[in-house]
């Protein structure tokens, strides 16, 4: 045998032997990543330590920017180009990790970059949960929750603007009016390229994942129901997509990666890590000129010249305004807060509730299981390629559709259903790993999944996307590092469980009734979910109760620092983001959204920060302008 063939057979045979145990690795590093993500969080937090016992304990900035997920990281990246700003961030560096896509759902529920919030015990939902209980994730590093979620890009429905628009009475706020700012962020690379729709010079690169599974079964699927193949980034009404993400070179482009890592080379960018702000400092005025903040244990203070800017999500940035005296009077009294502004902080709390619905199996070899994809060769592909099953986090496609009662209310054209498509079959750790990561109950889970680990199957995500549930965030006392009471009222009302009901029901359709579907013999379980066996199998009391077990938060949290208009008992900004009844301060992030919109928010939530940063800035040049005009007046 030619030497040549003898060592190309033994590289061939190294392949095969490391392709064969590749798996058993992968499992070995999957079930090290908490401890990683600990070993990384507390080598930065040392080497960060000493820098700050290093810095004055008084600093003063042109702006204080707090917090820097979705929306904070724009802000910070906006205004640092002309002005001294300083960005504080109860968290550190992004773990490393958290760029590869597959291993989304793995970042979640880790104490070290995750806030781990828990609503109340739910009265009618969360049956599945321990005590009832949703678990929030909010992330904890540079990026927020950018670092942390499934990396969908979806921007919302235009009619979710508009509705934006008139509750504000700001026509900014519609979609015409937001589109610019949604364009400006982007770097769109994707087959619905129309400039009308898309930027293509912004920060944050989107585009279809490199690996896309079963997304063209979904859509097909949804066309033979009559839906299109629609560009859910652009104007629509009802329609089936591929998935897009914020992904550069098969890995994720967070809003870190996209806005703060640029900034960092700009010498007017601050920031300071492991930093949690406990509240605003204020003059006899009633103005924001600055914080109080806890860095390393140690409180401290930074001051702002111009205005200070919360970023904190729509957890943070509520507690934030509460422990400053903003907020509803009664509940600060209560708790010993002297009250400066009497506003409905908290209040108009909304989230997308959801269900992992499925498994759904299918007779190919066409889904994503860890157990066997991840390999070898998948590794290679994704570290050298940016291609391959670890660049997907397993969400392959979405549709937006009218339910029933949106159809007989004469919304037919503005859905309020989303279906996720989740492409990734049942592997040997997915009961403890989604139980951790959505705080579900591992056994219980553990018990329904059993029948699917191995076998091509899939799951569909069904979310109410346009709910009536209108629930509150509360402080359980006047110390900053107590937790949030969150009540979000899951499916407390008729309208949000009919929808509910009604979504399942469309998604097993979807896939039982379709030729696309039955080619491959698609068909949802016949194994009940645990706490519905007592219930007729697939009635409709079925899906309630399935609804009200298996029931999941996407983390799409919005409304409790609502804008709307100045004289509006609603508001707590005003359209400009302004909080109402003091001077520069302002909200910028997803808690002044009045509505959810009917998609993910991560989209949004940087709109928001575009915009809000852009109304800042023009703010201090016409300020600048005003005063330069005295001068020569």
């Amino acid at each position: 045998m030619p030497p040549q063939i003898q060592a190309y057979q033994q590289i061939q045979q190294s392949f095969n032997s490391l392709h064969q145990w590749f798996p058993l690795v992968m499992f070995g590093f999957i079930g090290a990543l908490s401890t990683f993500v600990t070993t990384w969080h507390d080598i930065d937090a040392v080497s960060d330590r000493v820098r700050a016992s290093l810095s004055d304990t008084e600093d003063t900035f042109d702006f204080i920017v707090v917090g820097s997920g979705s929306a904070g990281a724009v802000v910070a990246n906006r205004l640092s180009v002309d002005y001294n700003v300083l960005l504080l961030e109860a968290g550190g560096e992004p773990n490393p990790f958290n760029v590869i896509p597959a291993l989304s759902f793995l970042m979640l529920s880790h104490p070290e970059i995750d806030w781990l919030h828990k609503t109340v015990p739910q009265k009618k939902a969360c049956y599945a949960l321990p005590n009832q209980q949703a678990g929030w994730s909010a992330g904890k590093a540079l990026g927020g929750t950018s670092n942390t979620n499934f990396l969908i890009y979806l921007r919302g429905h235009p009619k979710d603007f508009d509705v934006w628009a008139n509750i504000t009475g700001d026509p900014s706020w519609s979609y015409d009016g937001v589109l610019p700012h949604f364009k400006s962020i982007e770097s769109y690379e994707g087959e619905f390229d129309n400039d009308e729709y898309h930027g293509h010079s912004g920060n944050m690169r989107i585009s279809t994942p490199p690996y896309l599974g079963m997304a063209e079964m979904f859509i097909e699927a949804g066309q033979e129901l009559g839906y299109p193949r629609a560009d859910l980034n652009g104007r629509f009404e009802t329609g089936f997509s591929p998935i897009f993400y914020p992904i550069r070179n098969g890995r994720r482009d967070s809003g870190f990666k996209a806005f703060i890592e640029p900034a960092r080379l700009n010498q007017k960018l601050t920031i300071y890590k492991f930093s949690t702000v406990s509240r605003v400092l204020f003059n006899g005025r009633n103005e924001a000129i600055g914080v109080e903040y806890v860095r390393h244990g140690i409180p401290k203070k930074a001051f702002a010249h111009k205005e200070v800017i919360l970023s904190g999500g729509s957890m943070g940035s509520p507690k934030i305004l509460m422990l400053s005296g903003i907020g509803p009077r009664e509940h600060l009294e209560s708790l010993g807060i002297p009250v400066r502004v009497d506003l409905p902080v908290g209040k108009n709390l909304q989230d997308h509730i959801s269900s992992y619905l499925g498994p759904f199996f299918v007779d190919r070899e066409m889904t994503v299981l860890m157990d066997r994809d991840v390999n070898a060769k998948a590794f290679v592909d994704f570290t050298q390629r940016g291609e391959g099953v670890l660049t997907t986090s397993g969400c392959q496609a979405s549709a937006f559709v009218a339910s029933t009662k949106a159809i007989q209310d004469g919304e037919g054209n503005w859905p309020d259903l989303q279906f996720i498509l989740l492409g990734n079959g049942v592997y040997s750790k997915m009961a403890p790993d989604f139980a951790r990561a959505f705080h579900l109950k591992p056994e219980l889970l553990k018990s329904y999944l059993k029948h699917a680990e191995g076998k091509d199957s899939f799951h569909i995500i069904v979310s109410v996307a346009r709910p009536k549930a209108r629930g509150d965030i509360r402080l359980s006392s006047a110390d900053p590092s107590a937790p949030l009471l969150i009540d979000p009222h899951y499916l407390e009302n008729d309208h949000d469980i009919q929808v509910f009901v009604d979504g399942i029901k469309r998604a097993v359709y979807l896939v039982e009734n379709t030729t696309t579907f039955n080619e491959v013999n698609g068909r949802f379980t016949d194994v009940p979910f645990p706490l519905c066996a007592n219930f007729p199998f697939r009635s409709d009391a079925y899906w309630e109760c399935y609804a009200r077990s298996y029931t999941i938060t996407l983390h799409h949290i919005v409304g409790p620092c609502s804008m709307g208009r100045k004289d509006s008992k609603e508001a707590v900004v005003d359209p400009e983001l302004k909080v109402l009844g003091v001077q520069r301060l302002r909200v910028v992030d997803a808690s002044v959204m009045p509505r959810v919109v009917v998609s993910n928010t991560h989209a949004s939530a940087a709109m928001v920060g575009e915009k809000g940063a852009q109304m800042i800035l023009n703010t201090w040049r016409n300020a600048y302008q005003s005063d330069y005009n005295d001068i020569i007046r």
